[in-house]
């Protein structure tokens, strides 16, 4: 039997670097602070904004303008 190699599971998710405007990571840090929240979950929670946004703006026919 081989050894076995890496990190074991730890059951949380990974780390993911991002690159991002200073300016806009201390809006989303001081916005993430002021509702209680990790910058990681604000972050996620604007992206699944955004994403539902978008998807509801393209749902919009000619007969809703």
């Amino acid at each position: 039997m081989s050894p076995r190699t890496g990190r074991p599971r730890t059951g949380h998710t990974p780390n993911i670097s991002l690159r991002i405007n200073p300016d806009a990571y201390h809006a989303a840090r001081i916005e993430a602070v002021t509702v209680r929240k990790t910058v990681g979950q604000w972050i996620e929670e604007a992206i699944n904004e955004k994403i539902e946004r978008e998807r509801e703006a393209g749902n919009v026919t000619k007969a809703d303008c």
